[in-house]
């Protein structure tokens, strides 16, 4: 009877050791998390529409216009790109609270309508993408890159 005993407690203080571990890495941040992953991210977004355009309107702060590409094909405009964290090695810091995605990220949003895809106007101003696709009653059917102005 001893010896059942003896490997029930090793296995309960096996798994309180394991419950442990996992507690302190997630309060107390013990464990090293790559801030940086490689998995993307997808920028908050609204996707609207008036009576002559769809507007795409993408947060995407810390970014210049360079950093981020526009391509609008089959109907699906999608917007990549990627934000540098910039801030010392994360190695030795204590976090208390991470939220700023960094990394590289990518978006789809299917255009529901016929557009005018030669048309297409982007805009930066204060970390947001602002997205002007012209409806249109014609069909397109080939790719664009769209250029973003400030």
């Amino acid at each position: 009877m001893a010896f059942i005993s003896d490997e029930l407690t090793h296995r309960t203080m096996a798994k309180h050791s394991n419950v442990e571990k996992l507690f302190k890495e997630i309060f107390f941040m013990t464990k090293n998390f790559n801030v940086a992953q490689s998995t993307p991210w997808q920028p908050p977004t609204d996707v609207y529409e008036t009576d002559k355009d769809i507007i795409v309107k993408i947060a995407v702060s810390g970014l210049n216009p360079e950093d981020i590409s526009l391509v609008f094909s089959d109907y699906v405009l999608t917007v990549r790109g990627r934000r540098k964290d910039n801030s010392p090695p994360h190695q030795k810091m204590c976090f208390y609270q991470v939220e700023i995605r960094y990394g590289y990220f990518e978006r789809k949003i299917k255009v529901p309508k016929n557009v005018d895809a030669n048309n297409i106007k982007a805009t930066y101003d204060n970390g947001f993408i602002m997205i002007v696709i012209p409806k249109s009653d014609k069909t397109f059917s080939s790719e664009i890159t769209i250029r973003i102005t400030q």
